[in-house]
């Protein structure tokens, strides 16, 4: 569970701390606009981008269960397809980034200089399309593989290269938003010749088969081949798009309450983002070991691992919300100086400090029901979830204004624990 568990860690972590470096670049900037309007863009990449995640967590418990049954073939099959799909759809997305846009800018109500900005950080960024959701697959396949060492080789490159260039581009070059775009898509583009080194050049030392062997090649763009791959990652396709359309409207809410509590909420968020990022490495451990198990039909074993994970990850649970409670308002000091973010921030760091409690549940049981391939008891929890975060929204947001949105966001963690819970029995049933 550590093999895995820890180097996933680490490399999910580098993905806050990049939204966090954002944060402190554009947080000392003379304008709170400058924060806004990177939190709203980069709040529509994750939109766009947690919509076809399921490239990446599909993958992954596909690849771990045709490990545990010791099928090459199929494992490199998956992996040349998944990339196919996520170039086709990253491609799309170019094609299509005036249509995006539009819609993206419908929903919008933030002030005309923030959206301006936000503008010209879409417009650079959607450039990166093909090569991050490439890496989303080859992501995936390693750590199916359980090669987690090399998942966060791939991300620290990715996301400390992307910190420097931000640096250099905000400091060195006299950009704002757009330094912050221009650095994310090189970073981006250059860690998938990293993710290609490693499941292509690295490859031969875990495969008698080679990647691109003749046996592997034979009927690789069969229609129903991939047919097959988008049918078994429907459900989490759908079960994602809930998931990020409701993360997506705590920010869009935001906006309603000016840009200062906009730029509030978008640096807790990147707090909140970090605990998400942490406590997923033992989510991402349970995907591995649980796809593993029902791959070799061993229940004792499956049951051990998700008891193991999910124990190490309350623990760090725990850790997380007493850093806060300590912590927080030191590390939002650090994050801006602009004196009215401060305050407005601490005022909520409350629901950042309870947080890591609530949400661990629904992110390990995320992980294990990823292993198993159970997608349509995560599409049908996360839609009662999001459901009943929306009728929060309208109950509380009128009461408490901002509390009343932190308050659904917490529900809607707890009801994502709660609709899979009940769930479990049927992951242990597909092990017999």
């Amino acid at each position: 569970m550590w093999q895995i568990a820890v180097p996933a860690i680490l490399a999910n972590l580098s993905t806050p701390l990049l939204g966090l470096s954002d944060s402190f670049i554009m947080g000392h900037l003379p304008h709170e606009r400058y924060l806004a309007a990177v939190a709203l863009g980069a709040m529509f990449f994750s939109i766009l981008y947690n919509g076809v995640n399921f490239l990446r967590m599909g993958t992954t418990g596909l690849a771990a269960q045709a490990h545990g049954r010791d099928d090459e073939l199929s494992l490199n099959q998956l992996v040349i397809r998944g990339c196919i799909s996520a170039f086709s759809i990253g491609l799309l997305f170019i094609i299509c980034q005036s249509l995006l846009s539009s819609a993206f800018f419908y929903f919008m109500e933030a002030e005309q200089s923030v959206l301006s900005l936000t503008g010209q950080y879409f417009a650079i960024r959607i450039w990166g399309a093909p090569f991050a959701l490439m890496n989303y697959v080859a992501s995936g396949w390693l750590l199916g593989m359980g090669r987690a060492k090399q998942v966060l080789f791939i991300h620290l490159y990715m996301n400390i290269s992307n910190i420097l260039l931000n640096f250099l581009f905000v400091y060195g070059f006299d950009m704002t938003a757009d330094g912050v775009a221009l650095g994310t898509v090189l970073s981006e583009s250059s860690a998938f010749l990293l993710s290609l080194y490693f499941v292509m050049g690295d490859n031969k030392k875990y495969f008698k088969l080679p990647l691109f062997d003749r046996q592997v090649l034979e009927n690789i763009m069969e229609l129903s081949a991939f047919k097959t791959l988008f049918t078994l990652n429907r459900d989490i396709f759908i079960r994602t798009m809930c998931l990020t359309l409701t993360l997506a409207s705590f920010i869009l809410l935001g906006t309603r309450f000016g840009t200062e509590i906009l730029a509030a909420n978008a640096v807790l968020m990147n707090l909140q983002n970090l605990t998400a990022y942490g406590l997923d490495g033992f989510a991402q451990a349970a995907e591995v070991l649980v796809g593993k198990q029902i791959g070799k039909k061993s229940v004792a074993n499956l049951r051990k691992a998700v008891i193991i994970s999910s124990k190490w990850a309350v623990y760090t649970a725990f850790i997380f919300s007493g850093f806060y409670y300590l912590f927080g308002e030191a590390i939002i000091n650090l994050l801006t100086n602009i004196e009215t973010i401060r305050t407005i921030s601490n005022e909520y760091l409350i629901w950042v400090i309870i947080l890591p409690l609530l949400s661990i549940w629904s992110f390990q049981l995320d992980g294990i029901f990823i292993g198993a391939t159970a997608g349509s008891s995560m599409r049908n929890g996360m839609i009662i979830s999001a459901i009943c975060y929306i009728i929060s929204i309208l109950v509380f947001m009128p009461l408490w204004g901002n509390n009343g949105l932190w308050f659904s966001y917490a529900l809607f963690i707890v009801m994502r624990a709660l609709t899979l819970v009940v769930k479990y029995p049927e992951i242990e049933k597909r092990a017999l």
